[in-house]
């Protein structure tokens, strides 16, 4: 519900002190013991059945969406405000869009018919689980009521994200984690894959009230508080699906084309002040436009400081990432189970992938070596065979890095003429000194060329080389190819596709943590880059609505499906036609760097330190364009 600031100051002021005893409560409660004072809590709250949001409330949010440049009242921080300036709604028109779900703090203001049900186990009739299916986009939510814990940071992000309730008083508190990239509102207000949501549910006869409190460390400077009201209907609607499915909705266009508008030039940025005689910072100005006192001030505010809210604030710093750390520091190697008999082990500088089978382990990637003693353990635990192949995607050092150690174990030396001997890889090639007791290292032939010029111990050099397209492996009853990305990150850069588990390790033309490492002096170039990413998803298929089905493997941070792959091509599109447009314009290095041509982005992906900086990622792509 939409409320101006002095209603909105009340509201804030009435319920946030029952907001704060509500999570006190939640976190006592969550330790086993009831907050003092404070009576059992009830276990009877009832919320299944069928529900209808209020139209009424905030019709454009459930209507034809909030107008463009309609931000006041939400905490947007500049890299929020400036992606939704820089956003072309026909870039729904893309493929990988058209189908995009919502996120879980839209879907529950969104037009449509919401049914709840309990799942409660069946023998002793405890409450594991409410479900809420959301008529619009077909958004399936699961509330685990069982104490069940948060998955970890690697783990794979959702439309309706991860969630967790408890009955609190009259409450049901619900926490939300694990969130794809999605919308605040449908005006481009972002929301990250890095924000979390509190919900607080309170049911009052046959009305149902969804309090949501959104934090998120990328887009917002402090929570954003938001209510639902839904009204409950005597039966069920049957109308209950949403079928999308993509397609050519513009012909010709190229496959590096991503709409979007420059920084600065949004051409409908002053419609929505100009038709309410609004000056133009008011509805730009974030939370500061939420509390008293603003409109006086918006009053007095000039022309000029409405149009400096439009594009980079001049003379700043890069912003740096506030992306939750995705890789463990704690020595150990996690291994998360992907699909079938394929894994993913995380914790030694980069991920691995690791397939088993009847065959031996199939890895792709062998880490940075550091933990490679613990890395072969984890392998060890997953499958009783000898590692038989070690597919490389990179020269980089956290993909090749435990080749040596990893390579030992391709048989056991203490069997000789065992099986593991007989069914040896390096017997078939004869590419290895001492096959037996080796694992065949495999990879596009450049990276062989880059170690070997480096002067890398000649057991990191892989031993199976290809040369163009792809190298393709029947292992373990599935396909596996190698397909070259010819000038992305490096020019060795390969991605390897499971076909029948359907999935792809990416290696570093896909990462969750940063942006992307354009290695000029490897043979990396923006363009191969966009390339390779788009190559990953002409291969990636979605179980629904832009969700599930292929999954990726980044370099580095969380399991991912085609919509991650999507918004990170996306950005790096934008950011090219950006670094593009400059340089048409005979602006220098200097000049682009000062431009801070990534301002919306660096909250997410951005360094001002370490070996890979935002000053970097601008650099490559600017020498890499004007070659």
């Amino acid at each position: 519900m939409r409320v101006t600031i002095k209603s909105f100051m009340k509201i804030i002021r009435t319920i946030l002190p029952v907001l704060l005893a509500l999570a006190v409560s939640a976190l006592l409660y969550g330790q086993g013991r009831p907050a003092p004072g404070q009576p059992t809590p009830a276990f009877d709250i009832d919320v299944t059945g069928y529900w209808t949001p209020a139209l009424h409330e905030d019709g454009l949010e459930r209507g034809g969406g909030p107008e463009i440049a309609d931000y006041g009242g939400f905490a947007l921080n500049e890299a929020g405000r400036l992606f939704a300036l820089s956003y072309d709604p026909s870039r729904l028109t893309l493929r990988h869009h058209q189908c995009d779900a919502y996120i879980m703090p839209y879907q529950m203001r969104a037009v449509g018919n919401f049914r709840t049900w309990e799942e409660r186990d069946p023998h002793n009739q405890q409450l594991v689980a409410i479900d809420v299916w959301a008529q619009t986009t077909e958004g399936h939510r699961v509330i685990w009521m069982d104490g069940r814990p948060h998955p970890p940071a690697w783990a794979p992000h959702s439309f309706t994200g991860f969630s967790t309730g408890r009955f609190v008083g009259n409450a049901l508190v619900v926490y939300t984690t694990h969130l794809k990239q999605g919308w605040l509102r449908r005006n481009g207000s972002p929301e990250s894959d890095q924000a979390t949501a509190t919900e607080f549910i309170v049911r009052h006869g046959d009305h149902l009230t969804d309090t949501t409190v959104v934090t998120d460390p990328v887009y917002l400077t402090e929570p954003e508080v938001r209510s639902n009201d839904y009204v409950r209907q005597p039966g069920d609607h049957h109308v209950w699906l949403y079928a999308c499915d993509d397609g050519e909705e513009i012909t010709g266009r190229a496959p590096d084309v991503v709409p979007n508008y420059p920084l600065g030039k949004q051409p409908f940025a002053k419609e929505y002040s100009q038709r309410y005689k609004l000056p133009l910072i008011a509805s730009l100005a974030g939370a500061e436009s939420m509390y008293p006192g603003y409109a006086a001030k918006a009053k007095n505010a000039t022309e000029a400081e409405g149009l400096a809210k439009l594009e980079p604030a001049p003379n700043q710093p890069s912003e740096t990432s506030r992306a939750t750390e995705v890789e463990p520091h704690d020595g150990e190697i996690h291994v998360l189970p992907v699909r079938d008999n394929v894994y993913m082990l995380v914790g030694d500088g980069g991920n691995i992938v690791v397939q088993t089978g009847d065959q031996g382990a199939f890895v792709v990637d062998s880490g940075e070596g550091k933990l490679a003693d613990k890395v072969i353990a984890a392998i060890r635990k997953l499958s009783d065979k000898p590692i038989q192949f070690i597919a490389n995607t990179s020269v980089h050092a956290e993909h090749v890095g435990g080749n040596a150690k990893l390579g030992t174990v391709g048989s056991d030396p203490s069997l000789p003429g065992s099986f593991f001997d007989l069914q040896s890889p390096g017997r078939v090639t004869g590419l290895l000194t001492d096959p037996a007791h080796h694992a065949t290292v495999m990879a596009q032939n450049n990276v062989v060329v880059r170690l070997e010029a480096a002067k890398a111990p000649i057991d990191m050099i892989p031993a199976d080389t290809y040369l163009e397209e792809r190298r393709r492996k029947f292992h373990n009853g599935e396909l596996i190819e190698l397909f070259y990305e010819p000038n992305a990150v490096t020019d060795g850069d390969s991605i390897v596709h499971f076909r029948k588990s359907d999935v792809i390790a990416a290696g570093d033309i896909f990462t969750t943590t940063q942006y992307p490492f354009i290695d000029l002096k490897n043979g990396g170039s923006v363009q191969g880059e966009i390339k390779a990413l788009n190559d990953i998803l002409n291969r990636t298929g979605y179980e629904h609505d832009e969700q599930g089905g292929t999954y990726i493997v980044p370099g580095h941070g969380y399991l991912s499906d085609e919509h991650e792959v999507v918004e990170y091509r996306d950005m790096v599109v934008i950011v090219r036609d950006r670094v593009q447009a400059l340089i048409k314009a005979g602006a220098s290095l200097e000049q682009v760097k000062a431009a801070r041509i990534t301002a919306d982005y660096d909250t997410r992906y951005g360094s001002n330190s370490g070996a890979w900086t935002t000053g970097m990622f601008v650099e490559a792509v600017y020498n890499s364009l004007k070659r």
